[in-house]
Protein backbone atom coordinates (compact mmCIF):
# COMPACT_ATOMS: atom_id res chain seq x y z
CA UNK A 1 0.00 0.00 0.00
CA UNK A 2 3.27 2.30 0.09
CA UNK A 3 4.95 3.42 -2.93
CA UNK A 4 8.36 2.92 -2.82
CA UNK A 5 9.02 5.28 -5.57
CA UNK A 6 7.22 8.30 -4.68
CA UNK A 7 10.44 10.07 -3.45
CA UNK A 8 13.13 7.21 -3.15
CA UNK A 9 15.30 8.40 -6.00
CA UNK A 10 18.24 6.02 -4.26
CA UNK A 11 16.34 3.02 -5.50
CA UNK A 12 17.95 2.65 -9.17
CA UNK A 13 21.19 3.28 -7.88
CA UNK A 14 20.77 0.58 -5.29
CA UNK A 15 19.67 -1.96 -7.56
CA UNK A 16 22.89 -1.36 -10.08
CA UNK A 17 25.02 -2.24 -7.27
CA UNK A 18 22.52 -5.35 -6.02
CA UNK A 19 23.28 -6.61 -9.61
CA UNK A 20 27.07 -5.66 -9.97
CA UNK A 21 27.30 -7.30 -6.35
CA UNK A 22 25.64 -10.48 -7.67
CA UNK A 23 27.50 -10.49 -10.84
CA UNK A 24 31.16 -11.06 -9.16
CA UNK A 25 29.32 -13.48 -6.61
CA UNK A 26 28.65 -16.05 -9.66
CA UNK A 27 31.05 -15.04 -12.35
CA UNK A 28 34.39 -13.94 -10.49
CA UNK A 29 36.91 -16.74 -10.31
CA UNK A 30 37.28 -17.76 -6.36
CA UNK A 31 40.39 -17.91 -4.24
CA UNK A 32 38.97 -21.27 -3.11
CA UNK A 33 37.17 -23.09 -5.43
CA UNK A 34 33.26 -23.89 -5.02
CA UNK A 35 32.52 -27.49 -4.87
CA UNK A 36 29.70 -29.63 -6.14
CA UNK A 37 28.92 -32.05 -2.97
CA UNK A 38 26.62 -35.49 -2.53
CA UNK A 39 26.05 -34.92 1.32
CA UNK A 40 29.78 -34.58 2.54
CA UNK A 41 31.39 -35.88 -0.15
CA UNK A 42 33.12 -33.29 -2.77
CA UNK A 43 31.71 -34.44 -6.41
CA UNK A 44 33.89 -31.51 -8.34
CA UNK A 45 35.06 -28.11 -7.66
CA UNK A 46 35.22 -25.25 -9.88
CA UNK A 47 36.51 -21.68 -10.22
CA UNK A 48 33.37 -19.88 -10.11
CA UNK A 49 29.91 -20.05 -8.43
CA UNK A 50 28.15 -20.14 -11.93
CA UNK A 51 30.21 -22.84 -13.17
CA UNK A 52 29.39 -24.99 -9.90
CA UNK A 53 25.37 -24.83 -10.82
CA UNK A 54 26.25 -26.13 -14.50
CA UNK A 55 28.59 -28.56 -12.50
CA UNK A 56 25.45 -29.78 -10.70
CA UNK A 57 23.40 -30.13 -13.56
CA UNK A 58 26.28 -32.69 -15.20
CA UNK A 59 26.48 -34.37 -11.98
CA UNK A 60 22.66 -35.59 -11.99
CA UNK A 61 23.33 -36.68 -15.77
CA UNK A 62 26.56 -38.91 -14.82
CA UNK A 63 24.37 -40.41 -12.16
CA UNK A 64 21.81 -41.25 -14.91
CA UNK A 65 19.10 -39.32 -12.70
CA UNK A 66 18.12 -37.14 -15.74
CA UNK A 67 18.60 -37.42 -19.66
CA UNK A 68 20.95 -35.85 -21.60
CA UNK A 69 17.92 -34.00 -23.36
CA UNK A 70 16.95 -33.27 -19.43
CA UNK A 71 20.49 -31.99 -18.47
CA UNK A 72 20.72 -29.89 -22.05
CA UNK A 73 17.08 -27.92 -20.93
CA UNK A 74 18.00 -26.66 -17.49
CA UNK A 75 21.64 -25.91 -19.26
CA UNK A 76 20.41 -23.90 -21.65
CA UNK A 77 17.98 -22.14 -19.17
CA UNK A 78 21.24 -21.27 -17.10
CA UNK A 79 22.45 -19.66 -20.18
CA UNK A 80 19.67 -17.78 -20.54
CA UNK A 81 19.77 -16.56 -17.51
CA UNK A 82 23.61 -15.42 -17.82
CA UNK A 83 23.08 -13.90 -21.33
CA UNK A 84 20.33 -11.86 -19.94
CA UNK A 85 21.77 -11.18 -16.28
CA UNK A 86 21.50 -7.76 -16.43
CA UNK A 87 17.60 -7.32 -17.79
CA UNK A 88 16.55 -9.97 -15.77
CA UNK A 89 18.46 -8.37 -12.49
CA UNK A 90 16.73 -4.85 -13.18
CA UNK A 91 13.64 -6.11 -14.98
CA UNK A 92 10.81 -3.45 -14.29
CA UNK A 93 7.18 -4.92 -13.98
CA UNK A 94 6.77 -5.16 -17.67
CA UNK A 95 9.70 -6.59 -18.39
CA UNK A 96 9.25 -9.12 -15.48
CA UNK A 97 5.64 -10.20 -17.29
CA UNK A 98 7.62 -10.23 -20.44
CA UNK A 99 10.28 -13.10 -18.64
CA UNK A 100 7.59 -15.51 -16.41
CA UNK A 101 5.88 -15.70 -20.22
CA UNK A 102 9.23 -16.84 -21.73
CA UNK A 103 10.02 -19.11 -18.46
CA UNK A 104 6.10 -20.66 -18.70
CA UNK A 105 7.12 -21.08 -22.57
CA UNK A 106 9.99 -22.84 -21.58
CA UNK A 107 8.21 -24.76 -19.34
CA UNK A 108 5.30 -26.72 -20.45
CA UNK A 109 6.28 -29.78 -22.58
CA UNK A 110 9.36 -29.97 -19.64
CA UNK A 111 8.69 -32.60 -16.46
CA UNK A 112 8.15 -31.37 -13.34
CA UNK A 113 11.22 -33.13 -11.76
CA UNK A 114 13.27 -31.46 -14.27
CA UNK A 115 11.57 -28.25 -13.72
CA UNK A 116 12.61 -28.32 -9.82
CA UNK A 117 16.53 -29.01 -10.60
CA UNK A 118 16.34 -25.13 -12.54
CA UNK A 119 14.03 -23.97 -9.24
CA UNK A 120 16.18 -25.47 -6.85
CA UNK A 121 19.53 -23.84 -8.95
CA UNK A 122 18.03 -20.61 -8.73
CA UNK A 123 16.93 -20.55 -5.01
CA UNK A 124 19.84 -21.76 -3.20
CA UNK A 125 21.54 -19.08 -5.59
CA UNK A 126 19.15 -16.72 -3.84
CA UNK A 127 19.29 -18.18 0.01
CA UNK A 128 23.44 -18.12 -1.11
CA UNK A 129 24.02 -14.26 -2.22
CA UNK A 130 22.13 -12.88 0.81
CA UNK A 131 23.58 -15.22 3.23
CA UNK A 132 27.00 -14.42 2.01
CA UNK A 133 29.12 -11.60 3.92
CA UNK A 134 30.72 -8.51 2.01
CA UNK A 135 34.05 -8.70 3.53
CA UNK A 136 34.39 -4.66 4.13
CA UNK A 137 31.23 -4.41 5.86
CA UNK A 138 31.27 -7.85 8.04
CA UNK A 139 27.69 -8.24 7.41
CA UNK A 140 25.48 -10.72 5.11
CA UNK A 141 24.72 -9.02 1.28
CA UNK A 142 20.62 -9.26 3.22
CA UNK A 143 21.33 -6.81 5.47
CA UNK A 144 24.10 -4.62 3.41
CA UNK A 145 20.95 -4.21 1.28
CA UNK A 146 18.28 -3.44 3.88
CA UNK A 147 20.49 -1.03 5.69
CA UNK A 148 21.04 0.83 2.22
CA UNK A 149 17.14 0.76 1.27
CA UNK A 150 16.67 1.80 4.93
CA UNK A 151 12.97 0.97 4.40
CA UNK A 152 11.49 1.50 7.79
CA UNK A 153 7.91 -0.03 7.94
CA UNK A 154 6.49 -2.84 5.91
CA UNK A 155 5.38 -1.34 2.57
CA UNK A 156 2.69 -3.99 2.13
CA UNK A 157 0.72 -3.21 5.42
CA UNK A 158 2.68 0.09 6.65
CA UNK A 159 1.56 -1.27 10.44
CA UNK A 160 5.10 -3.18 11.38
CA UNK A 161 8.77 -1.47 11.42
CA UNK A 162 11.14 -3.14 9.43
CA UNK A 163 14.61 -1.80 10.72
CA UNK A 164 17.63 -4.12 10.31
CA UNK A 165 19.79 -4.87 13.62
CA UNK A 166 23.31 -6.01 13.43
CA UNK A 167 24.94 -6.68 17.16
CA UNK A 168 26.36 -9.52 18.84
CA UNK A 169 24.00 -9.71 21.45
CA UNK A 170 20.89 -9.40 18.72
CA UNK A 171 19.84 -9.26 14.89
CA UNK A 172 16.59 -8.70 13.46
CA UNK A 173 16.08 -7.68 9.61
CA UNK A 174 12.72 -7.39 7.75
CA UNK A 175 12.01 -10.49 5.36
CA UNK A 176 12.42 -10.72 1.51
CA UNK A 177 8.74 -11.07 -0.08
CA UNK A 178 9.10 -12.37 -3.44
CA UNK A 179 6.75 -10.28 -5.36
CA UNK A 180 6.57 -13.03 -8.12
CA UNK A 181 6.73 -16.54 -5.58
CA UNK A 182 10.33 -17.91 -6.50
CA UNK A 183 8.62 -21.62 -6.12
CA UNK A 184 6.40 -20.71 -9.50
CA UNK A 185 9.26 -18.37 -11.10
CA UNK A 186 12.57 -19.28 -10.20
CA UNK A 187 13.93 -17.42 -12.92
CA UNK A 188 13.30 -14.43 -10.62
CA UNK A 189 14.13 -15.55 -7.88
CA UNK A 190 17.47 -12.72 -7.39
CA UNK A 191 15.35 -10.17 -9.22
CA UNK A 192 15.90 -6.96 -7.48
CA UNK A 193 12.44 -5.76 -7.74
CA UNK A 194 10.56 -8.54 -7.29
CA UNK A 195 12.36 -8.79 -3.74
CA UNK A 196 10.11 -6.27 -1.50
CA UNK A 197 11.45 -5.77 2.05
CA UNK A 198 8.47 -6.29 4.44
CA UNK A 199 7.23 -7.48 8.10
CA UNK A 200 7.46 -11.54 8.99
CA UNK A 201 3.82 -11.43 8.90
CA UNK A 202 2.82 -9.69 5.91
CA UNK A 203 5.55 -12.03 4.26
CA UNK A 204 4.11 -15.25 5.68
CA UNK A 205 0.55 -14.15 4.80
CA UNK A 206 1.38 -13.41 0.96
CA UNK A 207 3.04 -16.62 0.63
CA UNK A 208 2.48 -18.24 -2.89
CA UNK A 209 -0.72 -16.09 -3.15
CA UNK A 210 -1.46 -14.65 -6.37
CA UNK A 211 -4.09 -11.98 -5.61
CA UNK A 212 -1.27 -9.60 -4.33
CA UNK A 213 -1.65 -7.45 -7.87
CA UNK A 214 0.51 -3.46 -6.58
CA UNK A 215 4.61 -4.45 -6.44
CA UNK A 216 5.04 -0.98 -4.20
CA UNK A 217 8.14 -0.54 -5.79
CA UNK A 218 6.05 0.60 -9.07
CA UNK A 219 2.47 1.32 -7.44
CA UNK A 220 0.95 2.74 -4.36
CA UNK A 221 -3.06 2.38 -3.31
CA UNK A 222 -5.92 4.72 -5.46
CA UNK A 223 -7.39 3.67 -1.78
CA UNK A 224 -7.46 6.24 1.20
CA UNK A 225 -8.57 5.54 4.66
CA UNK A 226 -12.15 7.07 5.25
CA UNK A 227 -14.74 6.91 8.13
CA UNK A 228 -18.12 5.75 7.38
CA UNK A 229 -21.36 6.59 8.69
CA UNK A 230 -23.86 3.27 9.27
CA UNK A 231 -25.29 3.64 6.09
CA UNK A 232 -21.85 3.64 4.60
CA UNK A 233 -21.64 7.43 3.42
CA UNK A 234 -18.79 8.91 3.61
CA UNK A 235 -18.69 11.42 7.03
CA UNK A 236 -17.50 15.35 7.61
CA UNK A 237 -15.41 16.36 10.26
CA UNK A 238 -18.86 17.31 12.40
CA UNK A 239 -20.42 13.81 12.17
CA UNK A 240 -16.91 12.19 12.89
CA UNK A 241 -16.22 14.69 15.81
CA UNK A 242 -20.26 14.02 17.11
CA UNK A 243 -20.32 10.00 17.19
CA UNK A 244 -16.40 10.40 17.96
CA UNK A 245 -15.29 8.18 14.90
CA UNK A 246 -17.08 5.81 11.93
CA UNK A 247 -16.53 2.98 9.93
CA UNK A 248 -13.19 2.71 8.77
CA UNK A 249 -12.97 1.98 5.32
CA UNK A 250 -11.04 1.85 2.26
CA UNK A 251 -12.06 4.28 -1.08
CA UNK A 252 -10.71 5.79 -3.61
CA UNK A 253 -11.69 9.86 -3.53
CA UNK A 254 -15.18 9.21 -5.73
CA UNK A 255 -16.33 6.52 -2.39
CA UNK A 256 -15.91 3.24 -4.42
CA UNK A 257 -13.45 0.25 -4.14
CA UNK A 258 -10.82 -0.53 -6.21
CA UNK A 259 -10.53 -2.72 -8.13
CA UNK A 260 -6.92 -2.45 -8.55
CA UNK A 261 -5.85 -2.41 -5.18
CA UNK A 262 -8.84 -5.21 -3.71
CA UNK A 263 -6.20 -7.97 -4.08
CA UNK A 264 -4.04 -6.66 -2.04
CA UNK A 265 -6.52 -5.31 0.49
CA UNK A 266 -7.95 -8.82 0.95
CA UNK A 267 -5.15 -10.99 0.89
CA UNK A 268 -3.06 -8.99 3.66
CA UNK A 269 -6.68 -8.70 5.77
CA UNK A 270 -5.90 -4.62 5.74
CA UNK A 271 -9.50 -4.08 6.92
CA UNK A 272 -9.48 -6.67 9.77
CA UNK A 273 -6.44 -5.63 10.70
CA UNK A 274 -6.44 -1.93 10.46
CA UNK A 275 -10.24 -2.14 12.85
CA UNK A 276 -8.02 -3.53 15.28
CA UNK A 277 -6.79 0.42 15.80
CA UNK A 278 -9.88 1.65 16.36
CA UNK A 279 -8.07 3.57 19.55
CA UNK A 280 -5.70 5.18 17.30
CA UNK A 281 -8.34 6.89 15.21
CA UNK A 282 -10.10 7.54 18.61
CA UNK A 283 -7.44 9.37 19.58
CA UNK A 284 -6.88 11.38 16.69
CA UNK A 285 -10.46 12.09 16.82
CA UNK A 286 -9.41 13.27 20.43
CA UNK A 287 -6.47 15.62 19.37
CA UNK A 288 -8.59 17.51 16.91
CA UNK A 289 -11.03 18.52 19.28
CA UNK A 290 -8.27 18.95 21.80
CA UNK A 291 -6.06 21.06 19.35
CA UNK A 292 -8.31 23.17 17.48
CA UNK A 293 -7.70 26.41 16.10
CA UNK A 294 -7.45 28.37 19.03
CA UNK A 295 -5.01 25.83 21.11
CA UNK A 296 -2.85 25.51 18.05
CA UNK A 297 -1.90 29.19 17.76
CA UNK A 298 -1.15 29.35 21.40
CA UNK A 299 0.72 26.34 20.59
CA UNK A 300 2.45 28.55 18.17
CA UNK A 301 2.67 31.31 20.76
CA UNK A 302 4.18 29.31 23.24
CA UNK A 303 7.04 28.13 21.17
CA UNK A 304 10.61 30.52 20.07
CA UNK A 305 12.08 31.60 16.96
CA UNK A 306 11.57 29.31 13.72
CA UNK A 307 9.04 27.20 15.75
CA UNK A 308 6.21 29.63 14.94
CA UNK A 309 6.22 28.07 11.81
CA UNK A 310 2.58 26.30 11.15
CA UNK A 311 4.44 23.40 9.62
CA UNK A 312 6.04 23.14 13.21
CA UNK A 313 3.02 23.32 15.15
CA UNK A 314 1.62 20.79 12.66
CA UNK A 315 3.91 18.36 13.27
CA UNK A 316 4.42 18.29 16.79
CA UNK A 317 0.32 17.89 17.08
CA UNK A 318 -0.06 15.29 14.48
CA UNK A 319 3.57 13.44 14.05
CA UNK A 320 5.87 14.11 11.22
CA UNK A 321 5.93 11.55 7.88
CA UNK A 322 2.63 12.28 6.86
CA UNK A 323 3.49 12.97 3.36
CA UNK A 324 3.32 10.65 0.45
CA UNK A 325 6.67 10.18 0.02
CA UNK A 326 7.20 10.24 3.78
CA UNK A 327 5.15 7.37 4.44
CA UNK A 328 7.20 3.93 5.19
CA UNK A 329 9.21 6.05 7.44
CA UNK A 330 6.35 5.08 10.57
CA UNK A 331 3.87 2.85 11.23
CA UNK A 332 0.02 4.19 10.39
CA UNK A 333 1.42 6.89 8.85
CA UNK A 334 -1.11 6.61 5.70
CA UNK A 335 -4.08 6.16 8.01
CA UNK A 336 -2.85 9.10 9.43
CA UNK A 337 -2.97 11.60 6.94
CA UNK A 338 -6.33 10.20 5.52
CA UNK A 339 -8.05 10.80 8.22
CA UNK A 340 -6.84 14.13 8.84
CA UNK A 341 -7.75 14.87 6.06
CA UNK A 342 -10.59 14.02 5.79
CA UNK A 343 -11.49 15.77 8.68
CA UNK A 344 -10.02 19.17 6.80
CA UNK A 345 -6.47 19.25 8.21
CA UNK A 346 -3.70 19.54 6.18
CA UNK A 347 0.13 20.12 6.76
CA UNK A 348 0.54 23.72 5.22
Amino acid sequence: MIYLGASRTNIPSIAGIWKDNLHSFLFDVRKKSVPVKDGRKTISSHKTYYDMMEGQVDYRYKRRKIKAKDRDWVKRLLSYFKTHFDEIILADENEMTNIIAYYLTEIKSQKKSVQNIFGKLMTDLYDAFRKYKDLKLGISYSHKFFNMLDIRTCPYCNRQYTFTLDEKSAKTAPEYDHFYDKADYPILAVSFYNLIPSCHTCNHIKGRKKTVKLNPYFAGFESNFVLLDNMGSTMNKAEILKQGGGKLALKKSDGTDSVVDNGNIETFGLKGLYDLHEDYVSDIVEKVVAYDSTAQQALANAFQGPAYHPQMVYDFVWGKYLGESQFEKRPLSKLTRDILEQMGIKRK
